[in-house]
């Protein structure tokens, strides 16, 4: 599949490192880009159309948790053919406040390469399983998942590559659909309340108990403490979700 966003996120980092006219900004970066990639990266092999594969980096940066989520990004951003300004901007806050201003600058520099690129979603997803533990990944389905939402749209090609990816991050695919339900999908909100805890219509009242305490433990934010302060938040909203779904069902159901 073909890609093109250089216009949008050439002036989109322009107005990001806040030197030059972002219209000037994006014709500029476009052009030195591969050369401040290459002293970057010192003795990396460039391509025949000076771009670095990913592959070529994943031995040196295969541990590296800012390479996992830049090259998965990248994945989803590219997933429908194009990248949105709601998408760079969703991507820009969730990097500056997780990581700061200096390091995004790097990250952004680095997204705007993996974007021209296929993304070797084996090898990267292989590399979070061994980085992060469960409820981590499930925290970086959510962030994924919150890339494609951002412009108010969710297409088909995005569903397939968050699909593939929770596939190869090893996540279930209950947890999968109760990520996606968290968004909003098309279901109806009681639908989705449903769908969050994991469980049908006609399930028991004291299996809905049990699905919500289940629930209740994978989400709760002291599981990932250790990622930051932006991805704890994140999960604080999931675990909100789960809370009032479980409150839409009991409701529905006429239990306390």
């Amino acid at each position: 599949m073909g890609y093109n966003s250089g216009k949008v996120f050439g002036a989109f980092i322009g107005w990001f490192f806040g030197r030059l006219d972002g219209a000037i900004a994006g014709f500029l970066l476009g052009s030195i880009f591969d050369e401040y990639i290459k002293s970057q990266r010192g003795n990396a092999k460039g391509t025949s159309t000076g771009h670095i594969p990913l592959d070529s980096l994943l031995d040196t940066y295969t541990g590296d948790f800012n390479f996992i989520l830049v090259s998965l990004t990248a994945a989803v951003m590219r997933s429908d053919g194009t990248a949105t300004l709601p998408e760079l901007n969703y991507v820009k806050d969730f990097f500056v406040r997780q990581f700061g201003v200096e390091k995004t600058k790097e990250d952004l520099l680095m997204l705007r390469e993996a974007l021209k690129q296929d993304i070797p979603l084996d090898r990267i997803c292989a590399s979070a399983r061994i980085k992060m533990n469960y409820h981590s990944r499930l925290q970086l389905l959510h962030y994924l998942f919150g890339i494609a939402y951002a412009d108010g749209s969710f297409s088909r090609d995005e569903q397939i590559v968050l699909s593939r990816i929770a596939t190869l991050l090893q996540i279930s695919a209950m947890d999968f659909r109760t990520v996606g339900a968290m968004f909003g999908g098309t279901n109806a909100p009681t639908n989705r309340a449903y769908e969050i805890l994991g469980i049908e219509r006609n399930t028991t009242e004291e299996d809905i108990k049990k699905a919500y305490r289940q629930m209740a433990l994978k989400y709760h934010p002291d599981r990932v403490t250790h990622l930051g302060e932006d991805v704890r938040k994140a999960a604080e909203e999931k675990f909100k979700k789960v809370q009032e779904a479980y409150e839409a069902v009991k409701r529905e159901k006429g239990f306390s």
